[in-house]
């Protein structure tokens, strides 16, 4: 080694020791011993490996387990990590799950190459090791995790660097570039060079760069936009990683990397946007906002507040029309020719939004709840049945009023046609999301949606016909998949979405309405935009609600 190398050891990022910390420290030795050992070491055992006093060791162990830190067994009185450690510990892995959805291919990237596989992301200008699968080799690549290393001299740091813009490269080069072989790069330009080769080919080579002895090959995981989210890696000594064989082994990195960042592609949409990135569409709230809907002739969202009654609009051609002479409330709306549609108990009115309105008289006892129009033009409604605790969802016309084809039990809140396949329904109290077949003139149930993520209430749907679910107190609109399974979730500032639809120019957008009678003071204190209509740019495209032809 030169006068001017450095040996690459972890303590060149986190000294084991800091000035002024010292029970600190003895405190992190203790955790990294029983973290090493779980269910094996006693106060004896690690006072013997720690050298500290037994009345310190004492006051060190009681904290940590007041903090839920460690645990001791009972029985053995030996000590393993706490569970608010791993609970904390689970905050060390990204929203999209990286390490759990990386660790089926990195182990069997291990099982394929012999050597010691790795996942590793960016922190600041280094990159820090968090998963690691080991070679069953005597020799071997045994990097532990939580370790930082420099990106210039890694593969994974440089297969990191190869895919940041040039002014985030720059900051890297600027802060100087350690020599820790004869091999290291240490020229910024020379650096550069290297990186466009690592670009063009997908794979980095760390060749002895860091430690003499060792080779490491590594590529970096892209989100869809071409950004790094994490790197992974093979490493082992040079004697069974040839100059050769690196070669071979990137371009099955390339491909194995390309499969976690399709694996993660659902994930990285659900963590895409920012919670707070809404738009407020209205000045004053609505009771009970419900039933959007988007006009794509107007460019209007028109939308109804069920309990003051009254229909609005909000968009090209912004509108409100009071149903205050009604004396109740209206239970949803679709778009007609001319005007809308809206149920009122067990009756349809018709109301061409100008003083003109046709009521059509239905079953009493049949609560028409949800009002929708067919991709044909027809006007579906789900009528409930609070006596059978019943819905019946099918066509409803004019002249001679609803047709059931399906029935559910309990109340269905909400319908939304999806192609061929059908349309959807949901059923709040069961959790429910159905698919109501029309070719088969069946049900199925399509998703349970957990209790704690809330209730199933609102539907719409995307153009590849993917249902996506408004949940009542759950904060939230998920997207779920052709297997029912959640795919995305989009927060929302709004403890209970009562309507959704897909509206403006692209479609894009995604529209909510919502409660505000029923909640705590304390509810619209945290959540003071409840009753307003919001939009958010989802990024894809959805289903625009038809018109009907009466």
């Amino acid at each position: 080694m030169s006068e001017h190398e450095v040996e690459w050891s972890p303590e060149l990022i986190h000294p084991k020791n800091v000035a002024g910390t010292a029970l600190l420290g003895k405190a992190c030795d203790i955790l990294e011993l029983i973290g090493r050992s779980p269910g094996v070491l006693d106060q004896a055992r690690l006072a013997d490996q720690t050298g500290i006093p037994r009345a310190t060791l004492y006051r060190i162990l009681a904290a940590l387990i007041s903090r839920g830190l460690i645990r001791a067994d009972p029985r053995t009185q030996a000590y393993t990590l706490g569970f608010n450690f791993l609970d904390l510990a689970q905050n060390a892995w990204s929203s999209s799950d990286l390490a759990s959805i990386a660790s089926v291919e990195l182990r069997r990237l291990r099982d394929l190459t012999g050597e010691t596989a790795y996942l590793a992301v960016q922190d600041g200008h280094h990159v820090l090791s968090l998963g690691r699968f080991e070679s069953a080799h005597s020799e071997r690549s045994n990097a532990r995790l939580g370790a930082l290393k420099p990106m210039h001299c890694t593969s994974q740091g440089k297969a990191i660097l190869a895919h940041l813009s040039d002014a985030q490269l720059d900051l890297v080069v600027r802060d100087g570039l350690a020599k820790f072989t004869e091999k290291t790069i240490c020229d910024g330009e020379q650096l550069k060079a290297h990186l466009a080769i690592v670009r063009a080919r997908g794979y980095a080579i760390d060749d002895e760069e860091i430690v003499l002895g060792t080779r490491c090959v590594g590529t970096a995981i892209l989100d869809p936009a071409g950004k790094p989210l994490a790197a992974i890696s093979v490493a082992g000594p040079t004697f069974r990683i040839t100059a050769e064989r690196a070669e071979r082994l990137g371009q099955e990195l390339v491909d194995v990397a390309r499969r976690i960042s399709s694996l993660l592609a659902p994930a990285i949409k659900s963590a895409r946007h920012d919670p707070g990135n809404y738009k407020v569409w209205t000045k004053s709230t609505a009771f009970v906002g419900a039933a959007p809907r988007w006009d794509a002739r107007a460019q209007n969202l028109v939308w109804a507040d069920l309990l003051a009654p009254a229909i609005r609009a909000d968009g090209g051609h912004p509108f409100t029309v009071s149903l205050q002479a009604l004396s109740e409330g209206i239970n949803s709306l679709c778009l007609v020719e001319g005007g809308v549609a809206y149920s009122v108990g067990h009756d349809i009115v018709i109301d061409n939004l100008s003083g003109g309105q046709e009521r059509i008289e239905g079953k009493p006892g049949i609560s028409f709840k949800v009002l929708r129009v067919s991709e044909a033009g027809e006007i579906w409604a789900a009528a409930y049945s609070a006596e059978a605790n019943i819905s019946l969802v099918g066509p409803w016309r004019r002249q001679s009023g609803m047709e059931p084809v399906f029935e559910v039990q309990g109340q269905v809140s909400d319908i939304a046609f999806c192609g061929d396949a059908g349309l959807f329904a949901t059923e709040p109290s069961r959790q429910c999301v159905y698919l109501l077949e029309r070719k088969a003139a069946r049900k199925r149930k399509f998703a349970d949606i957990p209790k704690v993520a809330g209730a199933p209430c609102a539907l719409a749907v995307d153009e590849q016909f993917n249902p996506w679910v408004g949940l009542s107190d759950g904060w939230s609109v998920v997207k779920l998949n052709e297997s029912g399974e959640i795919e995305r979730t989009v927060a929302l500032p709004v403890p209970r979405p009562t309507g959704i639809a897909f509206g403006g120019a692209s479609l894009s957008e995604l529209f909510v309405t919502s409660a505000r009678t029923g909640l705590s003071r304390e509810s619209l204190a945290n959540a003071p935009l409840s009753g307003h209509l919001l939009s958010i740019d989802v990024g894809e495209r959805g289903l625009a609600d038809p018109v009907a032809r009466l």
